[in-house]
């Protein structure tokens, strides 16, 4: 009994305190206003551009994609 105490009330207590207590390695951006880090998840895969985001976003123009079915045979 005193192990499954142990285990799942005083190990994941101290761990949070200890989690708290810890210093960040890497300071964070908070002037960036990057809630979801996407900007640094960008710019790890495709690398960075050092452009700003744009402050409103406009939807692209595209067209209806229409296809041609009438060449193609019913099952039988």
């Amino acid at each position: 009994m005193l192990p499954a105490i142990l285990i799942f009330i005083v190990l994941p207590v101290v761990l949070i305190v200890v989690a708290f207590r810890i210093k960040p390695l890497v300071d964070t951006d908070r002037g960036r206003g990057d809630a979801l880090g996407g900007m640094r998840a960008a710019g790890g895969m495709f690398g960075s551009h050092g452009l700003a985001p744009d402050e409103r976003s406009v939807a692209e123009d595209t067209e209806r994609v229409r296809f041609d079915l009438d060449q193609i045979k019913a099952r039988e």
